[in-house]
């Protein structure tokens, strides 16, 4: 039977993100609306407050905690927003004893027992969370036992208990997030774009050791049909006014029939939308790189992660370099913007490591590049490595954001690698190559019709940002 409760999702804040420093990204929290989707079709009242986007502060919160009259307030947790969540729960609790509240998220998936530390916490939903949590919450609502929904820990009488695990979901199968919920208008991409992102797949079959999610998932790939993700990018066009589209998937080449596939249906139907994604793998393949042009791809992040033999061997990631230096002169020819995440200090490198990687990085001569500190986060076999080797020196949550140094080594004390890390953004982006590189973008874009007048100030602005952030280093 369906729910009738009022609900306040909330999304915390954190310090500026990489992300936003560098690519002007200010993404939705596609999570929480996912979720917010499943519990509106259950007959329940939504809400969501994306903290960051909206600007609104613990105050802004309570405020709308006492004007809406939430049954049930969730908050989203990645472990670097922990402290923040708490935060809200503990406000939650303090302007109504009797809200029932929930974290979900990465971070809450994989450490659900010490999240519930918290004595204000209610339950954690693990994993994906649109079949559970309108469950959660009509057993809420009827008092039923909380032991009968799968996925969750949960409190009861004073323990914490935890119920059987929650098959994943059939993601063709789930509704479109509740976009309708969320400032869209917020939303940048370099600044100036307005942004929608999407999913069109879950999970990643390669399992790297620092990543979480193979620890929350397993490895398992489970795509969307080609014509699901066309027709919501078809909505999202036509009922947002989107300038630039991003999938956020975790791997979405992983299949390039599909992949090829996705493309015709995006030309057949003369989807005329800018969009990019993140490459979980660098794979020479210039018939598929032209395939994705075409249909309008002109943003590729690589993850190469890292270009020293030993971290390569150590953290089992499966890297080419000369392989990873074809392809970016290659999307490079065919005007793509392109990203590389690089991680600068992973165990088993020393400085003389780091700096050819930064070397690299130059030479690869993209258009942006991210530099990442090793974050071990919790539930991986990253994390259980640096724990028993006893590296990890930072133990505040709000710095695990790849932006600080958390680990120490033999070769790489925390002071090196945070100098390591500000030489790295200084010496890639303040080149010549890195302005020429990005006229030339700008020129293209502006020919093709991808930049309009409206663009100019955020991009003019997210440009002087970056440069006033770079001299700050």
């Amino acid at each position: 039977m369906p729910s009738n409760m009022r609900i306040l999702l909330i999304h915390p804040p954190c310090e500026k993100e990489i992300y936003q420093r560098f690519l002007g990204l200010v993404a939705p929290p596609i999570g929480l609306a996912y979720v917010a989707a499943a519990l509106e079709n259950d007959g329940n009242e939504v809400k969501i407050i994306d903290m960051p986007a909206e600007g609104e502060d613990i105050g802004d919160v309570k405020k709308e905690i006492e004007r809406f009259h939430p049954d049930v307030v969730g908050v989203y947790c990645v472990t670097y927003r922990v402290n923040h969540a708490n935060v809200v729960i503990n406000t939650a609790k303090e302007v109504d004893a009797d809200i029932k509240t929930l974290m979900g998220g990465p971070h809450a998936s994989l450490l659900a027992e010490d999240c519930m530390e918290n004595k204000n916490l209610d339950a954690v939903v693990c994993g994906e969370g649109e079949i559970t949590t309108p469950k959660l919450v009509r057993t809420w609502e009827s008092g039923s036992d909380l032991a009968n929904v799968k996925g969750i820990v949960f409190r009861e009488n004073g323990q914490i208990n935890r119920s059987a695990p929650r098959e994943l979901a059939d993601v063709d199968s789930l509704p479109y997030p509740a976009r309708h919920l969320l400032p869209m208008d917020k939303y940048r991409l370099f600044g100036a774009f307005k942004l929608g992102t999407m999913v069109s797949s879950r999970g990643c079959t390669f399992g790297c050791q620092y990543c979480s999610v193979a620890a929350i998932y397993g490895k398992k790939w489970r795509p969307r049909s080609a014509k699901r993700i066309v027709d919501e990018m078809e909505y999202l066009q036509k009922n947002y006014d989107i300038d630039a589209l991003m999938f956020m998937d975790d791997n979405f080449d992983l299949d390039k029939k599909r992949v090829m596939a996705l493309c015709d249906e995006i030309m057949e139907r003369d989807l005329d939308i800018l969009w990019g994604y993140q490459s979980a793998s660098v794979i020479r393949d210039e018939e598929m790189l032209k395939k994705l042009r075409d249909a309008g791809c002109r943003i590729i992040t690589y993850s190469i992660e890292t270009s020293s033999r030993r971290s390569i061997d150590v953290m089992k990631k499966k890297v080419d370099m000369q392989q990873v230096r074809d392809v970016f002169q290659m999307s490079k020819e065919m005007g793509m913007i392109r990203i590389a995440n690089i991680i600068l200090g992973l165990p088993g490198e020393n400085e003389k490591d780091v700096e050819e990687s930064i070397e690299l990085t130059k030479a690869l001569d993209p258009e942006y590049a991210l530099f990442f500190l090793p974050a071990p986060y919790p539930g991986t076999k990253f994390y259980e490595t640096a724990e028993k080797m006893g590296m990890i020196r930072e133990l505040d949550w709000n710095k695990y954001d790849t932006t600080n140094p958390i680990i120490e080594t033999e070769q790489l004390s925390l002071d090196v690698l945070r100098e390591l890390n500000k030489r790295a953004y200084k010496e890639f982006y303040l080149r010549h190559a890195v302005l020429k590189n990005n006229l030339k973008i700008f020129h293209d874009f502006i020919k093709e019709g991808g930049i309009k007048p409206r663009h100019i100030p955020g991009l003019m602005s997210h440009v002087l940002s970056t440069l006033l952030y770079l001299a700050r280093l």
